[in-house]
């Protein structure tokens, strides 16, 4: 198990297959992975190899008209619920449930692509200790997925405890009550976003200055009120920026 799966919970991520590109609500997309999975058990027979074309062809006709951010992002029609609760959510044709290694190959990336990608968060060293929190935070799997694949704001919130003179420990433990307060108004902002892990972090955020520009961009008046609380509770940290950078 992993970021992906983590083994806590009942949540998972499927971000990475494009799940956000699509203009939803979060009822919608439960719908829609209820809808795939459910037309998936129906078509699909593993012992039948044209079977897996002829649904991935039916989802992505049915699939067309739905609202996109971005038409180039391709949005996996082989997403969709895993598990009998319908709770967590995967790729419906992983190895794992076909038995055959190579059945990714009916998906548009392949199985060479679908199994070497990494996340950025999930590749990152503190990937466990993130794993847990936001399994405590997401009440779903749509919201774990936000979560997961938001790899640069989980970075800048790095930096910002290394810049305010803190260390890890201190982060997820001493902190905890305020990372959760911050990532839950991270959520408020994150339908608005495309979210894949793949997005490309052009500020390697060397100061504080920098990453409370980021935040200020990224959540407005909910990171002043946010950074005004910490303040108050932790008067003269940060003042020395830019000691810690990886």
């Amino acid at each position: 198990m992993s970021l992906c799966h983590p083994e806590r919970g009942n949540v998972s991520c499927g971000a990475c297959c494009g799940l956000f590109n699509l203009k939803l609500t979060t009822k919608e997309f439960k719908n829609l992975l209820l809808e795939r999975k459910t037309e998936f058990q129906k078509t699909v027979n593993f012992e039948i190899r044209h079977t897996f074309p002829i649904y991935r062809k039916d989802r992505e006709t049915k699939e067309s008209n739905l609202p996109k951010k971005d038409e180039m992002t391709y949005n996996c029609p082989f997403l969709g619920y895993v598990d009998d609760t319908k709770q967590r959510i995967g790729c419906m044709i992983h190895p794992i449930f076909t038995g055959d290694p190579k059945s990714q190959n009916f998906s548009f990336y392949g199985t060479s692509i679908c199994q070497a990608y990494d996340c950025k968060t999930k590749e990152s060293s503190l990937s466990e200790l993130w794993e847990v929190l936001f399994v405590e935070i997401a009440k779903d799997s749509i919201e774990y997925s936000f979560l997961s694949a938001d790899h640069i704001f989980t970075y800048a919130v790095e930096k910002f405890f290394a810049h305010s003179n803190w260390n890890v420990e201190d982060m997820f433990q001493t902190f905890r009550l305020e990372l959760v307060e911050l990532f839950r108004l991270r959520l408020v902002t994150s339908i608005q976003k495309n979210f894949t892990s793949f997005e490309i972090n052009y500020d390697a955020f060397l100061t504080l200055d920098s990453v409370c520009s980021y935040f200020e961009s990224e959540l407005g008046m909910d990171w002043i009120r946010w950074k005004e609380e910490w303040e108050k509770k932790n008067p003269n940290r940060g003042e020395v920026s830019g000691f810690f950078d990886k």
